[in-house]
């Protein structure tokens, strides 16, 4: 049997809110939102390829710890996107505020790489691939 990656899934303070900011940044289309499981709402959205990402709130009574975005942690460490022009997006991006974790590096294979923070203290790299 073979198995595909359905979903990336994040919990946010504001699923709303991170549904927004990958609409603005990523082009990403809320597909609905509703409550799946009881007490928390989730947002599906829809990022360009067949995996969608879900963002959903946590539930009540649970703990606010957060993980910081960054690299080497255990755990689910990234999600990434592929973009076609790197320097470009970082500029976008670094002007409008969001902080690089990792800035532009080229790999030996010739594709390129950079790591920002998204909401939530999401991990995401950026790849211009090879070519």
């Amino acid at each position: 049997m073979q198995y595909n990656i359905n979903h990336v899934h994040v919990r946010s303070s504001d699923p709303h809110a991170s549904a927004a900011w990958y609409e603005r940044f990523f082009n990403a289309r809320k597909l609905w939102a509703r409550e799946i499981m009881p007490g928390t709402v989730t947002v599906s959205m829809e990022v360009g390829g067949p995996v969608r990402l879900n963002i959903s709130s946590k539930p009540a009574g649970t703990p606010d710890d957060r993980s910081a975005a960054e690299l080497n942690r255990l755990g689910l460490e990234h999600f990434g996107f592929d973009v076609a022009d790197l320097e470009g997006e970082l500029a976008r991006l670094e002007a409008a505020g969001v902080r690089v974790v990792l800035p532009l590096t080229d790999t030996p294979t010739g594709s390129r790489l950079a790591y920002i923070e998204g909401p939530d203290d999401v991990l995401i790299e950026l790849v211009q691939p090879a070519g």
